[in-house]
């Protein structure tokens, strides 16, 4: 899908400009295919975080032109790559559209007892 692709290229620039911690040795530094400290391969981690703001982004497009269920897809993909809360308060609203009461309403109570994620 060459618009799914140009999408990632022109968000990863843009979204992926903040430092990250890196998932072997936890040293703090800026997005790089490789950490600086212990040389992991960290290019995996930035296609997740790319694949995660594409399928948000989608899900919000979709919620705004009033496709529920598209929009539910797109943010539960989201979600499952990375649960915060921001997914979750999209997600829940999706549910919400969609006619999903019970699981909007898990979505929500688990907010508050879970704020952060």
């Amino acid at each position: 899908m060459p618009a799914v692709d140009s999408i990632l290229m022109a968000s990863s620039a843009a979204d992926i400009s903040q430092t990250l911690r890196c998932p072997t040795c936890n040293a703090s530094q800026v997005w790089s295919d490789e950490c600086r400290r212990c040389k992991s391969d960290l290019r995996f981690l930035r296609q997740v975080v790319e694949a995660q703001r594409a399928h948000h982004h989608f899900a919000l497009q979709a919620f705004a032109q009033g496709r529920y269920l598209t929009a539910l897809v797109e943010a539960q993909h989201a979600y499952d790559l990375y649960p915060d809360a921001e997914g979750r308060q999209l997600l829940a609203s999706c549910h919400l559209m969609a006619g999903n009461w019970q699981q909007a309403v898990q979505l929500a109570a688990d907010a508050t007892s879970h704020p952060d994620v």
